[in-house]
């Protein structure tokens, strides 16, 4: 049902999305006194940032990502003592396991790569990986280990920051969504929402897997796919490792009630969409690299989003009214493979109850890479969405440079490897 909250007749900006790029885009915002009105079409952090890992990590990401992401976790730092709850934050490192050749020689490559960044990668023999994770059982090659990273708990984290907006006196609408926006001499002059319509010059996408239907009334292009990500939690349980865990079939952390999030590292769904034809050429690339394993799922969902209108009609209920949230069903064969595998490297574990399995959509791009740019072809907008499943611990870094993007300031990060023309031209 829409907010029972009347929008702002007008603001300088506005965010759509919820989610932990649009909340921290929110709060660096209002922290510069600029006037902003979030609007989510349902909840805050009801999608998928409040479905993922909770990673907040340097290993393993590109090269063009890294400055960002270490700018990232220092804002990290800053902005958690400032929250009224704990929000699970920890600096326990992340281990990549090298459970096979492949991923022995992945890991020493990034290995590589980390020391132009000047990080604290090392890769963990098997002596020191078992006296940092006496538990961990089966390993024959050692580990990556970057000790600084961190993590944290996904929905209380984003309802934070978006708490910290609130108190700087960001307008955040939940069951709100933007129907479109308005344009007035080929810029941004507005948008229209489901509660009424806002004057302003500038807007933020922010919208996760909507972005790319969202910008279509616009007559842009935005390559995006969505793929289903599976997690499940355990019980509180021992305390087996303070690391964050990626290996060959299993993802896990600790949770801050005692338990764990586990998921089947590498692999995900994915439901076939007429999206996978508009888009094929571009990832043509992504599905040849294969990095990570992907399943097609053929659903309802491609007949769905077949029949929606690009061109809406701002009087009439949209598709972000008629679908608050993306709800994929977990995939019950890989989170019982995981399950297996964790029983396998942490026996302690291999009794621990599983207390709720779901699963998230993560919006990918053909790269992997975000998009946090102004689109030229339409003045006054702002995207920053793609995040492929990296977008959790990168978030209040992205927020804060696509805060300033939306101000008309230089970006404390280099932005030119985020630019939308790199994925149009793929």
């Amino acid at each position: 049902m829409p907010s029972t909250q009347a929008p702002p007749k007008s603001t300088d900006v506005v965010v759509i999305g919820g989610g932990i790029i649009g909340c921290a885009t929110a709060y660096y915002l209002s922290k510069q006194g600029v006037s902003v009105v979030l609007c989510e079409k349902g909840k805050i952090a009801g999608e998928q940032s409040s479905r993922n890992w909770g990673f907040i990590r340097k290993q393993g990401r590109d090269a063009a990502e890294l400055p960002l992401m270490i700018h990232s976790l220092e804002l990290w730092e800053a902005l958690v003592p400032q929250m009224p709850d704990d929000v699970g934050f920890h600096r326990g490192g992340t281990l990549y396991l090298s459970d096979d050749e492949k991923r022995y020689e992945s890991n020493q490559k990034w290995l590589a790569l980390s020391k132009d960044f000047d990080l604290d990668t090392r890769f963990l023999g098997l002596s020191e990986l078992s006296a940092l994770v006496p538990d961990l059982h089966g390993q024959t090659r050692g580990a990556l280990f970057t000790a600084s990273d961190a993590r944290a708990e996904p929905e209380k984290a984003t309802l934070g920051i978006a708490d910290l907006a609130r108190k700087q006196g960001a307008k955040i609408l939940e069951n709100t969504a933007v129907r479109g926006i308005e344009l007035c001499a080929g810029r941004v002059s507005g948008v229209v929402t489901e509660s009424g319509p806002i004057a302003t010059s500038t807007v933020v996408c922010a919208g996760g897997v909507w972005s790319s239907f969202f910008l279509r009334h616009l007559d842009l292009i935005f390559p995006q796919l969505k793929v289903i990500g599976s997690v499940m939690s355990t019980e509180p349980g021992p305390l087996v490792t303070q690391q964050s865990i990626w290996s060959n079939g299993l993802g896990m952390r600790r949770r801050s009630d005692g338990g764990y999030s586990i998921a089947y590292g590498g692999s995900f769904d994915c439901e076939v969409t007429p999206d996978h034809l508009r888009f094929f050429r571009q990832f043509i690339p992504a599905y040849k690299a294969g990095k990570e394993e992907v399943s097609l799922r053929f659903t309802t969902r491609f007949l769905t989003e077949l029949v929606r209108s690009t061109k809406p009609d701002f009087d009439k209920i949209s598709p972000y009214e008629r679908e608050r949230a993306l709800n994929p069903a977990p995939n019950l064969k890989l989170l019982a493979q995981a399950k297996n595998k964790l029983s396998e490297v942490f026996p302690p574990l291999k009794d621990i109850k599983i207390t709720n399995r779901w699963a998230g959509m993560i919006d990918a791009t053909p790269d992997e890479l975000p998009a946090i740019c102004e689109v030229p072809s339409v003045p006054g907008l702002i995207l920053s969405s793609g995040y492929s499943g990296h977008g959790f611990g990168i978030g209040p870094g992205a927020g804060k440079v696509t805060a300033e993007l939306a101000m008309g300031s230089k970006p404390t990060v280099n932005l030119d490897a985020f630019k939308l023309e790199r994925l149009v031209r793929a």
